[in-house]
């Protein structure tokens, strides 16, 4: 036992000497660290002289090829695109394509033919009126109600009813000569307003003054039609117009416009309406408005006509009440007779620009003059 720990001491006493050698021996410094340049990249070498050696087989000319081998070139090429096309063709007509094909164009075909016949049951009405009036050429979009009517009288623009006097009738073209008749419009231009001309007085006794119109007498409202819509206009006034020029300082008011003016026209036109009225409904006209005009005869004066003015209205269960109206603008042999001042005397003479468009829709103009509005 005494020998063993005898060698375990001298073994624990190297150890010690050993591990305090080292503690005390001098670490040297590592080297620095070598740059890449310096280190020599075989790898670099081997790619350069690969590179060199490809630079000098594309410097050694190759030898032309023969016939045979161009010719066998071009066959190769033919075949490739053979077997492409081929290809092309089986993706392109197998049968989900085909089937695919077929719907699309059945769908296409449906769509037209649903068109077709959706366009064809618009007009079926048309074809028993056509076979009964086989001469008659019926206005595009007339509505069935208006067929015979139509049929009846093609040389007619519309139809009126008007309450007050228990009239209702088509309303003839000016070349007819019948009355009720209709202002015609110019070639081109677009109808913005209805003038129909009766020839009787029988509506001035209704609405020449606010007593008359204010009466139970009197509904207000007038039907009209062109045959392709239905509309309802209320009565918001009444004038004295003369049809010759020396009755108001060489002047003639143009009211039985039925066309679209430029904007100045109808701004002028719509203004000189509202002066003219001899009483106040408590609606002032806009441009916006669509208006029916209704010239009529009177006993009034001679070349005179009474004008009822009525625009388009929604509020068609609903009269308006009429009140004196200050300073109307009366044609200046009017005001000579009632001892009154013409405050418009110095008034330009106006008359409308008209808008019309020529059979490729290009736009142009027509100034109008007196000599279109005598009558």
């Amino acid at each position: 036992m005494a020998e063993n720990k005898d060698e375990i001491g001298e073994i624990l006493a190297d150890f010690k000497e050993k591990k305090e050698r080292q503690e005390h021996s001098v670490i040297e410094p590592l080297a620095p660290p070598v740059r890449r340049e310096n280190y020599i990249d075989f790898a670099k070498n081997e790619e350069d002289a690969e590179i060199s050696e490809k630079k000098k087989s594309r410097k050694e000319k190759k030898p032309a090829p023969t016939p045979e081998e161009k010719q066998a070139k071009k066959e190769e090429r033919r075949q490739k695109t053979k077997q492409c096309l081929e290809k092309i063709k089986k993706v392109l007509f197998n049968k989900v394509t085909l089937i695919a094909v077929v719907v699309i164009a059945l769908g296409v075909a449906g769509y037209f033919g649903i068109s077709a016949v959706s366009e064809a049951s618009k007009t079926a009405y048309l074809k028993p009126y056509q076979d009964k009036y086989p001469d008659v050429n019926f206005p595009q979009g007339i509505m069935e109600t208006y067929c015979d009517i139509f049929g009846q009288n093609p040389d007619t623009q519309g139809y009126i009813e008007i309450e007050d006097i228990q009239l209702e009738s088509p309303v003839f073209s000016k070349e007819s000569k019948k009355y009720p008749m209709g202002e015609d419009c110019l070639d081109g231009a677009q109808v913005q307003n209805f003038v129909v001309y009766l020839n009787d007085n029988s509506l001035e006794n209704l609405y020449k003054d606010p007593e008359s119109y204010n009466s139970d007498s009197t509904s207000g409202f007038i039907k009209y039609s062109d045959y392709c819509q239905d509309y309802t206009f209320k009565v918001v006034g009444a004038f004295y117009i003369n049809t010759d020029e020396k009755d108001d300082n060489g002047y003639i008011f143009p009211y039985n416009v039925t066309e679209k003016m430029t904007e100045k026209s109808s701004n002028n036109y719509i203004s000189g309406i509202n002066n003219r009225m001899l009483y106040s409904t408590g609606v002032t006209l806009t441009r916006q408005d669509k208006l029916l005009i209704l010239s009529c005869d009177t006993d009034y004066r001679e070349n005179f006509r009474f004008v009822v003015v009525a625009a388009l209205s929604s509020d068609n269960d609903l009269k308006s009440t009429a009140a004196e109206k200050s300073n109307p603008w009366y044609p200046q042999v009017i005001c000579d007779e009632m001892g009154i001042e013409n405050i418009y005397r110095l008034t330009s003479k106006w008359y409308p620009e008209i808008i019309v468009k020529d059979s490729d829709g290009k736009e142009s103009t027509v100034q109008q003059t007196i000599d279109d509005y005598k009558q």
